[in-house]
């Protein structure tokens, strides 16, 4: 068959994998929501040069994915959860070629072909594929550079040596640092001592990737309007990289979690584990494709084991080259006549799906009860076939083949999750139905046939809730207060002391017992505020400090509530462990009329509105 048909078989395959139903469900907290706002106030400023998130300007990440949400979302006039998860489907599917690409030219056509298969459905991968994050979009690029690195290594190509370039310069453009993590260990490792190296011109090609970025970096830096409190670029590389490696400020985890982390990330495929590793072990030298892919696999493994912060995606630009080694691997296991490891791996696949398609069916009956769909029966019944159709092809065959059916089978069963699962999920994960009346209220605005309003949070500062209601927020007390001690006192020591206070007097309100948080009596109203109070005393920092705190807390609650019970609508969005403490420091709020309070995630979510805010729901039909 003609390679191009091969192609365009995988890339189909892949499109139904990552694009089915990748719309029909909201974008889930912490980065969706985040990364679909910007490019919509992309759109809405027409500013393409400094990101900017609930009005303010956004310094975390490059602007690649962003543009790239922008520009797919611009011909619809907003973006959508399709529009912003299209790039990292599309991106979802460039790496799977270009796994099939790589392996073919390593290992032959049929290594290729389930190179690109496993890679498709590996969970993790075909997760990351319906995500809005950069990091699928940085596994595409550095994918694109091993695979041009390896054609620069056979041919000497000048067109491969700039397909370097420019598939470096993309990542950077994409995540930045961590985007030369990857090529810089592979250099290193591959060409240990090696000559070529030096004629690989490693510092022209880390330099020009570069030029891309500085080009937009410092004209976005200065056109940033002046602002005192913002850190250097010196500060955001100390927390971002610095920090995040060495310190751990994101996701702290032990030297082992990665251990755990890509078993999880490569099912159905890790069930092989215990035949790949100790094949893979005794092939490690077998030729230069090997070496090849053990350079990019291990040194990065090692490297970001060794870092305190820690996220499984980290290691997602490894999963193409841990896909060819699996194929490699998996099909030698397939091939041999008999093999009890292929019977072991077949029963233990029977046995998850049959645990799985349990777990639907008792749904109903758990704490998730209200996710409950009858569409979940369709997703039980599904699993519960495929381990049937496990179970009868390994006593009829013994193994042989039972990847063709792990792959076929977790094709159905994620187009059957996409389908049926993540819309019921999206009960907790989401908040579109949550902010539904400020987004009808926001579309008024918009087309003029109503006057803005003022949203708040207080506590907490979330994107989803500026996603969906399609209005900035003010936060409130998400910030450390300015205390001044007529002393100097290091950032760092005010952080921490404010930071103790906070948790003391969050801790001491959840021991006092309110009847009916919505509505608690005076006699609770003063309990409440008498154990914040004793909390602030007994925190065992600095008294002055403490009492300067308090004060600065007060001040900070009534200038919320003189904004909040001005003229004109006004809402304000509340987490139900964060109540107490709230109700403590500002009882008058106790007279706001609550709109909505729902469970979402893990937590309660309260909205309150103000006199004016009801009047305004009113109108657009909602009664409360």
């Amino acid at each position: 068959m003609p390679e191009r048909w091969v192609i365009a078989g995988l890339a189909a395959m892949a499109a139904v994998l990552f694009f089915w139903n990748v719309g029909g469900y909201d974008l889930w907290p912490a980065d969706e929501p985040r990364f679909g706002q910007i490019p919509r106030e992309i759109l809405q400023t027409g500013d393409w040069l400094v990101l900017q998130c609930n009005g303010k300007p956004y310094k975390e990440k490059p602007p690649l994915l962003f543009w790239a949400i922008a520009a797919v979302s611009a011909p619809f006039g907003d973006v959508s959860e399709w529009t912003a998860r299209f790039p990292s489907a599309l991106a979802g599917i460039v790496t799977v070629l270009l796994t099939f690409l790589l392996a073919s030219r390593l290992y032959g056509r049929r290594v290729g072909w389930w190179s690109a298969v496993m890679l498709m459905t590996m969970a993790l991968f075909w997760w990351e594929a319906r995500s809005v994050r950069t990091d699928m979009l940085l596994t595409c690029c550095m994918t694109a550079f091993l695979y041009a690195f390896y054609l620069w290594h056979t041919t000497f190509s000048r067109a491969a040596w700039w397909g370097m370039v420019a598939a470096l310069a993309l990542g950077l453009l994409t995540k930045g640092p961590p985007a030369l993590v990857f090529p810089a260990l592979l250099i290193a490792v591959f060409y240990w001592k090696r000559v070529e190296r030096e004629n690989l011109r490693w510092v022209w090609l880390f330099g020009l990737a570069l030029i891309p970025v500085l080009c937009w970096l410092i004209p976005a830096r200065w056109s940033l309007p002046p602002d005192p409190d913002a850190g250097t670029l010196r500060d955001e590389f100390m927390r971002q990289v610095v920090g995040r490696f060495f310190l751990g400020v994101s996701k702290a985890a032990p030297p082992w979690a990665y251990l755990i982390d890509i078993p999880i990330g490569t099912l159905p495929w890790a069930l092989f584990l215990p035949w790949i590793l100790p094949w893979v072990w005794k092939k490690r030298r077998a030729d230069e494709g090997m070496r090849l892919l053990l350079s990019w696999i291990v040194p990065a493994f090692i490297f970001f084991s060794i870092s305190i912060g820690k996220r499984n995606v980290y290691l997602l630009p490894i999963y193409p080259a841990l896909a060819i080694l699996f194929a490699r691997s998996v099909l030698d296991l397939m091939d041999r006549s008999e093999s009890a490891w292929a019977r072991r791996v077949g029963w233990i696949w029977v046995v998850a799906l049959s645990l799985l398609s349990a777990a639907m069916l008792a749904v109903p009956f758990s704490p998730f009860r209200s996710m409950w769909r009858p569409a979940l029966v369709f997703l039980a019944a599904a699993l519960a076939l495929c381990a049937g159709w496990m179970a009868w092809l390994i006593r009829r065959r013994g193994g042989r083949g039972i990847h063709v059916v792990m792959a076929a089978q977790f094709a159905v069963l994620a187009v059957f999750t996409a389908q049926f699962f993540f819309p019921a999920l999206n009960v907790y994960k989401g908040v579109g139905a949550f902010c539904a009346p400020l987004r009808a209220l926001s579309g008024l605005v918009e087309n003029g046939e109503s006057e803005d309003y003022r949203l708040y949070t207080i506590g907490f500062s979330r994107e989803q809730y500026i996603f969906y209601t399609r209005h900035f927020h003010t936060p409130v007390l998400t910030e450390m207060l300015h205390i001044d001690l007529g002393r100097d006192v290091d950032w760092f020591t005010m952080a921490q002391a404010q930071a103790t206070l906070r948790y003391k007097a969050f801790k001491a309100v959840r021991e006092v017992p309110v009847q009916d948080l919505n509505h608690p009596t005076e006699a609770e109203k003063r309990a409440l505020l008498e154990a914040v109070q004793q909390a602030v005393r007994d925190a065992g920092v600095d008294q002055e400090l403490a009492e300067k705190f308090y004060r600065a807390l007060l001040e900070e609650m009534d200038r919320f509530m003189a904004d909040f019970n001005a003229p004109g609508p006004a809402y304000v969005l509340i987490q139900k462990p964060d109540w107490k403490w709230i109700m403590a420091l500002c009882p008058q709020l106790d007279a706001a009329t609550v709109i909505k309070s729902d469970a979402i995630g893990q937590r309660e979510m309260t909205l309150l509105a103000n006199p004016d805010g009801v009047k305004a729901l009113n109108r657009l039909g909602y009664t409360f």
